[in-house]
């Protein structure tokens, strides 16, 4: 094993200067995808470029392969993509490892992933930017504004900031399908619920009868799961819950349902669900194809890497499923979590971010939107408007790499995945991973600091 450890490194240092591709010598743990001349690797994908044209080394650039080599070995994830974009331009983008531990199936850079709460940023955020550029919303709106559940509330005076900035006093997070879920069995017959019952503080639960079926039909019409449907009623009951919920001191609190919130907003606005929106508005005429929610409409099962090999709420494997209970019992389309996507989808996105609103010839948001919402930071200096920021001040919980600048904007999401824009040096890293599979117990991904080591091999390939 050692042995091949050294080969490994040995071979990634010698490919940028011979035809070796390092990765045909990795066995099963490694799935090399990546060509340093212009060949592109999807049908969207732009052509790779060679990292020295943009100011990179790829000596440097390639010891990448080491950190995710050492991620997969120590089983802090099956499988992941790597993309890097410099100056607009694709330098590095590879996929690594199998669909699970178990599995042959290799990740390609066609392969979705569950983004978790990337899709704050990717899905929720860009709507707003978009209501905002428009005029039809303002950040000094109160949520009650459009939210009438919020009226007369003790969060009828929550802003959009305040939102954007986890400053609302909001709920870190709220159990919603607890309201499906009885401790009582059910006297009569119940085999048209979903199995397996629910393990809650030590009891066994079972689904309430009128909001749960196994079976679809014209109220059991939210999809949940593979033979799993929910009451078109439970909506409503979710959201008088974060009514009812007592509000906290408005002091930052990274929080679900400020997103959750969010997407109950725009949809008050638009009138329509929030993923057509967001086809309609960025999405489709970015010919982005992999980037959706709900991916099992339109994408192959075996084409979506899987989150969790068991979970208490719903049966079977989840893989093609939002992996967040609360997105998943709220229908998958959801503001905190539920958009999929591959890495190079990804990357196109937050570089028409980065461009300051276009991408290839067509202008998406305002140029002062985008700076806007990317450059504002909090008072609290914990976040900028919806968007994460370094935290250079305290390393052991910095989600970037040590040498990122305070102008880098991005997200992480639980799946372990994370996007990260450097409008200074004009680059964006993706990674995008299923570290939860087949459990979200230890997080080995955040203990070896995978991701972060990754970015900071970036700006070391940076320096001359």
């Amino acid at each position: 094993m050692k042995l091949r450890y050294y080969l490994l490194n040995f071979l990634v240092i010698l490919s940028p200067l011979t035809s070796i591709n390092p990765s045909l010598f990795a066995n099963n743990d490694l799935n090399e995808s990546f060509l340093f001349f212009s060949i592109p690797t999807s049908t969207h994908e732009s052509p790779q470029y060679i990292p020295e044209s943009v100011g990179l080394n790829s000596l440097k650039l390639n010891q990448i392969e080491l950190i995710v080599l050492e991620g997969i070995r120590n089983k802090a994830f099956p499988g992941c993509q790597v993309v890097v974009l410099k100056n607009g331009k694709s330098v590095y983008n590879k996929a690594f490892g199998t669909f699970t531990y178990e599995s042959s199936q290799k990740i390609t850079t066609e392969t979705l992933f569950d983004l978790a709460s990337v899709t704050k940023t990717s899905a929720t955020l860009l709507a707003v930017m978009k209501l905002y550029d428009e005029g039809r919303l303002k950040l000094t709106d109160s949520a009650s504004t459009y939210l009438d559940f919020l009226k007369n509330t003790d969060k009828q005076n929550i802003t959009i900031t305040d939102v954007l900035f986890h400053e609302s006093g909001l709920p870190a997070y709220l159990p919603f399908y607890k309201s499906a879920v009885e401790a009582i069995p059910l006297s009569r017959d119940s085999e048209n619920l979903p199995k397996p019952t629910v393990t809650m503080s030590s009891k066994t639960l079972q689904y309430k009868a009128d909001l749960v079926s196994k079976k679809p039909d014209s109220v059991f019409n939210i999809q949940l799961g593979d033979s799993f449907y929910i009451h078109k009623s439970f909506h409503e009951a979710a959201m008088q819950r974060i009514a009812e919920t007592k509000l906290l001191e408005k002091t930052y609190r990274y929080s679900c349902i400020n997103f959750i919130s969010l997407k109950e907003i725009v949809e008050k606005i638009t009138g329509t669900s929030m993923d057509q929106f967001l086809d309609k508005e960025f999405y489709k005429p970015m010919n982005l194809t992999s980037i959706c929610y709900l991916p099992l409409r339109t994408h192959s099962q075996e084409n979506i890497a899987p989150t969790l090999k068991k979970e208490e709420l719903r049966t079977g494997i989840i893989q093609g499923w939002v992996n967040d209970p609360a997105a998943a019992f709220l229908g998958g389309v959801s503001g905190n979590a539920g958009l999929f996507s591959t890495a190079t989808d990804l990357a196109s996105l937050y570089q028409m971010l980065l461009n300051k609103g276009e991408l290839n010839g067509r202008r998406y948001l305002s140029t002062a939107t985008c700076e806007l919402f990317t450059q504002t930071l909090s008072s609290s200096g914990h976040r900028g408007l919806g968007f994460d920021k370094p935290r250079p001040d305290k390393p052991n919980s910095n989600p970037c790499g040590a040498s990122a600048p305070i102008e880098v904007y991005g997200h992480t999401g639980y799946t372990g995945t994370c996007v990260w824009v450097d409008p200074v040096n004009q680059m964006v890293y993706v990674f995008l991973s299923n570290r939860t599979y087949p459990n979200d117990g230890p997080n080995k991904l955040s203990t070896l600091s995978i991701r972060p080591r990754i970015h900071e091999i970036i700006y070391q390939a940076m320096k001359k």
